[in-house]
Formats: structure tokens, C-alpha cells, sequence
């Protein structure tokens, strides 16, 4: 008897539950997809560290439950308060609290089935895409099929049953607690406005929130240059006043603007602006704090996914540039060249070597940088494609591929053209610094720079850090840098020192090999860049959540206002335009601070690091990506808030 009359209910007030249901439906398919991309063997068998996304979708899956069993009790709240008048017809018909609990825990578990499986099913489909994204990362050739894991089904099942358990528990309070009374006449209390503020006070606290806003970017921006633990008192100080100030501004400005147009007479009595200046009015002061709160939400998020998507293209498009060479072995002592010997054979019996090279870095003493012979730098540039370069007895240039330290070297070059090495002095007169990708932390380089200096004066320098480089054939393979350093470690390795020298204390070693290099900077890129989309869109599906339940909320208000219109003659046509000008208006306020924050981001990252990321166009395009996947929910959420509003009040 429960379940057919549950069946029932569900199906009469399938319009207040479709919010509810999308919501449901895209958590779980999100939550689904993202566990099964976690969880895939094609996806952890790409690369070794392939573990880190798994992890990754794992905590960001825990993050998501606890956010979306808040979204379930908002939601929860709103489905009891519209159908209160009903369950108090079921206390007077005579039906115990328990039985009425127990029918709603029905209702709620056939909707939560059903949007469970909806869920999945998209989830499976979702998951299918979202793997052959990663693939098409990683180059690797693929084709679609749907994905399905039983772990991450599993593991989604968990999820939900907590998710979906506290917002039953929540309602099972609610529904035990309210008296008859109560349930039959909650929609006709006095809605609870905040005494508005005067004209003049909101201006005031509008100015001051523009000034805590101001203050707080100049905090931020001191905080970032700052390499003390002070920073973070200026950071966590900057982050409270621009909250409290977004904040501020979000609940007194709209309230301004409605006051200001309610006092141009000429505004106010043109076609329906009364009425809708009435509705968004009290509407405003009411909701003004929900407003705040998604525009603060969605901020974050679009910051979020944007600086996530960004930082792993760009990452991506410049990891070449960290690992330009097959393989490269660094180690910082002075041995022999022919300590490299045996370690090419067994280069060379796993992957063929084209080419090797072998040649030291040079301690530049008194000086910060090595120095590299100019004959083995033009070896280098000759490997890595790049055009020889000439440089006369008494002079030297610098290569620095950093460019953090680029402006520095150039101003050090106008002011100290003239260096002195093996007491032969060498000058740059014409300020000579090349930035190609040498990788210059490890094999051109120690600090980020070199000085490059004449074959005789580098020869009369101590010569006690020895490099290796080799082109292999097709590139070489991700697990030669594993054994390489097992070969490096082993008995195997006859390493011999110069003569006269003695082994250092400590000897720095490092292998780079750049098939395993690529590997490991697609899996940091995408660890980034999902986990990063997966968190903001569960926020912004938080923030739509809100939103959309915020304006429903007062249905039994507007459905009264709305009648008022019909009963003087207003068309239906017009009513339809006041209740789309009316929504957009609330839909529309909390998108201004992230339009602006995005933009701004936007143009901000592509001036300052626009012309270090080789790739162009990749700041435009993530930025044109985030929007669009913002843009697709939130009209989604409009289109629903926008249908259920019209259907429940014309």
C-alpha cells in the first residue's frame, strides 16, 4: 500500500522534485565517471605514477559526498516545505507520524533509485569520454567504448547511501517535529525580512567594502613577494577582507540599485516595472545572503577549474623544454670519460644510440654559475637542432632557458660586462644571453644558467661535474631511466676519477630520460586538470543547487502577486516575460563577480605568462572551455527553475 501510494505522490509532484532529481543525477554521474577514470587499467598501466589521479578522484569523491549531502538536506527542506499542507492532511485523515515518515523515505528512496541509475548509466557513457580524453593526452591511439568498474560502482553505491542517508535522516526530523498547525499554515507566515538599511548607510558600507576589497589585492600582492612566514598573515588577512567585502557589496549594492530606479518616476510607471520592481525588491532583501554566497562559490570555482586547466596545458606544452634529450646522465664528480663507456654498451643493448656525447661543467670560481667549453655547447645546440654559435677568444655569453632569472642577467650584463676566470678576463660587450631549452638544473647547468666561455680558458678550469647525453633510436622508453640508475647503482659501473682528484663527500647523480619525463608530466597534467574540473563543477552544481531552490522557495507568494495580475488584465504573454526578466535577474546577479574575476584572470595570465608557455592560444582556450562548461550547467539549472516557476504559477 505504501509504495503504490508513494508511486503516486512521486508522479503528482514530479514538478517539485525535477530540480532535486537533475542534482541527483548529475552527482552521481560526475562522482561515477571520475571513479571509473580513477580506477581504469588502461589509465593506471600509462604511466607509473598514474597512482596520483586515482588518489586524486578518491579524496576529491570523499569532498564531494560531504558537499553534496549538504545540496541533498537544502533540497530536502524545500520538497518538505512545498508539500506541508499535504502531510497535515495525512495527520488528520489519521496517519501516525512513523507511517508518514516511512512513506516519504519511499518516495525519496524510489527518486533516489531511480536517479542513482539514471546516474550511472550517463556515469558509464561519461567515463568512456573522460578515458579517451586522458588517452588522446598521452597520444596514445584509441577509440570509444563505453567504461565500466565495478570499483568504482561500488565505491559511487557507498558515496551516495551517505549522501543520500543524511538528508533522510534530516527529513525524518523535520517531518517528527512539526506540529499540525504548523504544516497547514507555514506558507501564510510573514516572511522574514532584514529591516532595510538607509540610502545613505548602505552607500557607506558599499564604499567600504570597495575599499576592503582594494585593500585586500594589495595585501595579496604584497603577501606574494614576501619569502617569510609573515606571508601568510598577509594572505590569510588579504582573503578575509576581500570575502567580507565581496560579501558586503553583494548585499547592499543590488538593494541600491532597485532604490535608485524606484525613485525615477519615468523607470518605475513604464509598462510593468512596478510590479517587477516589487517582486525583485523584497526578493533581494531576502536572498540577498544566498546571492553573496554563490557568486563567492562560483568565483572559486571558475578560478579553480580555469587555473587547474591552464597550469596543466601549460605544463604539458613546455615539459619538451625540461627533458630536450633522449637521455642525459648528470653526475657531479670529476671522473673520466671513459667512465661512461659501459654504461653506453648498456644503453645500447636496450635502446640503440644513435649518438653520445660526452663533455664536464667547468666551476667558474667566484661566480654563481658553471661554465660549459664553447666546442661542447655547439655539440649541445647541434643535438637539439639549434644553429651554432661563434664566440671570440676574449669574450663570453650567457644561456639561461630560466626566465625567472632572465631580466636579472640582463641588467648584471649592462652594469658588469667583464668576468675573470683562470686570470684571463672575458667581457660580453654586446649583453649576448640565449634562452633556448638546454634543461640547465641538470645537464647545462646547475643554477638555472651557464656561462659559456672559450675552449683555452674553460681548459685551465676545474673540471669536476661530468655529463653524458644520448640520442636514442624512436626516442627511447619510459623504464630506461629505472635501469639506468639500477646499471649506475650496481657493481656493474667501474666509475674512474681524474687523476689527482679525490671523490667529494656528497656526489650528486641524476638521470633524465625524456619518454619517462613526458610520461610522468601528461599524468601531473592530468592529475591537475581533472581533479581541478571535478572539484569546481561539483561546487558549481552546490552553488546552481542553491540558487534555483532560493528562488522557487517563495512559489505561494508569486503564485498570489502573479494572480493579482491576471485578475486586471495583464496577458499570460507578459506574465511569462516578467517571470523570465524576474529569474534572469537573480540568475543574473551572482554571475557579475566571477564574469569579472574570470576576465581579469584571463587577461592577467596570458600578459604575464602568455610568452612563456610555447604553445599559443592555450590561456584563450582553457579560459573559453571553463566558461562554456560553467555556461552549460547553469542554464541547465535556469531552464529548470525557469519551467517549474511557470508551470506552478501560470
Amino acid at each position: 500500500m505504501y509504495l503504490k501510494l508513494a508511486l503516486q505522490n512521486v508522479k503528482r509532484s514530479a514538478k517539485d522534485y525535477v530540480i532535486y532529481f537533475i542534482t541527483l543525477v548529475l552527482i552521481v554521474m560526475l562522482m561515477y565517471s571520475f571513479l571509473a577514470l580513477g580506477f581504469s587499467t588502461d589509465i593506471t598501466s600509462m604511466s607509473e605514477n598514474m597512482s596520483i589521479l586515482t588518489t586524486g578522484i578518491t579524496a576529491l569523491s570523499v569532498v564531494a559526498t560531504l558537499i553534496s549531502s549538504f545540496i541533498v538536506s537544502y533540497a530536502v527542506r524545500f520538497i518538505l516545505g512545498q508539500r506541508k499542507k499535504e502531510f497535515a492532511a495525512y495527520e488528520l485523515l489519521g496517519m501516525e507520524i512513523g507511517s508518514i515518515q516511512k512513506l516519504f523515505l519511499i518516495e525519496n528512496t524510489v527518486i533516489g533509485t531511480a536517479a542513482f541509475l539514471s546516474g550511472i548509466s550517463l556515469g558509464t557513457g561519461l567515463a568512456g569520454i573522460l578515458t579517451q580524453l586522458v588517452k588522446n593526452i598521452f597520444d596514445v591511439p584509441h577509440s570509444y567504448h563505453a567504461s565500466f568498474s565495478k570499483r568504482a560502482l561500488v565505491l559511487t553505491i557507498l558515496f551516495f547511501i551517505l549522501m543520500y542517508g543524511t538528508g533522510m535522516v534530516r527529513a525524518v526530523h523535520i517531518i517528527r517535529r512539526e506540529k499540525i498547525v504548523d504544516l497547514l499554515y507555514d506558507s501564510r507566515k510573514n516572511e522574514v525580512i532584514s529591516k532595510q538599511k538607509r540610502s545613505s548607510l548602505q552607500l557607506v558600507l558599499v564604499i567600504c567594502s570597495v575599499a576592503a576589497v582594494i585593500t585586500g589585492m594589495v595585501l595579496i600582492r604584497k603577501g606574494l613577494s614576501i619569502q617569510t612566514n609573515t606571508a601568510w598573515v598577509y594572505l590569510i588577512g588579504s582573503t578575509a577582507l576581500l570575502l567580507a567585502g565581496v560579501y558586503e557589496i553583494y548585499r547592499c549594492f543590488p538593494v541600491m540599485l532597485i532604490t535608485f530606479a524606484k525613485r525615477k518616476k519615468r523607470i518605475l510607471y513604464s509598462k510593468c516595472n512596478l510590479f517587477y520592481f516589487g517582486q525583485i525588491g523584497h526578493r533581494i532583501q531576502s536572498c540577498g545572503r544566498v546571492m553573496a554566497i554563490t557568486a563567492i562559490l562560483f568565483t572559486l570555482s571558475l578560478a579553480a577549474m580555469f587555473i587547474g586547466l591552464v597550469m596543466g596545458a601549460g605544463y604539458k606544452a613546455n615539459m619538451k623544454a625540461s627533458y630536450p634529450y633522449d637521455t642525459g646522465v648528470a653526475i657531479d664528480a670529476p671522473l673520466t670519460r671513459n667512465s661512461f663507456d659501459g654504461l653506453i654498451s648498456f644503453v645500447d643493448e636496450k635502446c640503440p644510440v644513435q649518438k653520445e656525447m660526452i663533455y664536464y661543467l667547468y666551476d667558474a670560481n667566484g661566480y654563481s654559475a658553471d661554465a660549459l667549453a664553447l666546442s661542447d655547447y655547439n655539440t649541445l645546440r647541434s643535438i637539439l637542432g639549434f644553429k651554432k654559435t661563434e664566440l671570440p677568444d676574449d669574450q663570453y655569453l650567457v644561456h639561461c632557458d630560466t626566465w625567472t632569472y632572465t631580466e636579472d642577467i640582463k641588467a648584471a650584463l649592462k652594469t658588469r660586462p667583464k668576468i675573470t676566470l683562470a686570470g684571463v678576463t672575458l667581457e660580453n660587450p654586446q649583453g649576448r644571453i640565449y634562452e633556448e631549452a638546454m634543461e640547465q638544473y641538470r645537464m647545462a647547468g646547475t643554477n638555472g644558467y651557464v656561462l659559456v666561455v672559450p675552449d683555452h680558458v674553460a681548459q685551465k678550469l676545474p673540471a669536476n661535474k661530468i655529463r653524458l647525453v644520448m640520442q636514442l633510436e624512436n626516442g627511447g622508453i619510459p623504464e630506461l631511466r629505472s635501469e639506468i640508475r639500477g646499471y649506475l647503482h650496481s657493481e656493474q659501473w667501474h666509475p674512474e676519477l681524474q687523476a689527482g682528484t679525490i671523490w667529494p663527500d656528497h656526489v650528486t647523480m641524476g638521470v633524465t630520460v625524456q619518454a619517462w619525463g613526458i610520461s610522468n608530466s601528461l599524468t601531473g597534467f592530468t592529475s591537475i586538470s581533472f581533479c581541478g574540473l571535478y572539484l569546481s563543477i561539483i561546487f558549481i552544481l552546490l552553488s546552481c543547487t542553491v540558487l534555483a531552490f532560493e528562488q522557487l522557495s517563495a512559489l505561494d507568494h508569486n503564485r498570489r502577486s502573479y494572480q493579482n495580475l491576471d485578475r486586471i488584465g495583464v496577458s499570460e504573454e507578459m506574465q511569462r516575460k516578467l517571470i523570465h526578466r524576474e529569474l534572469s535577474t537573480f540568475f543574473f546577479i551572482p554571475l557579475i563577480l566571477p564574469a569579472v574575476v574570470i576576465f581579469v584572470l584571463m587577461a592577467g595570465a596570458q600578459a604575464l605568462y602568455g610568452v612563456y608557455i610555447l604553445q599559443k592560444g592555450i590561456i584563450p582556450l582553457y579560459g573559453f572551455i571553463t566558461i562554456s562548461v560553467f555556461a552549460m550547467i547553469y542554464f541547465v539549472y535556469y531552464a529548470a527553475a525557469y519551467s517549474l516557476f511557470k508551470r506552478n504559477i501560470l
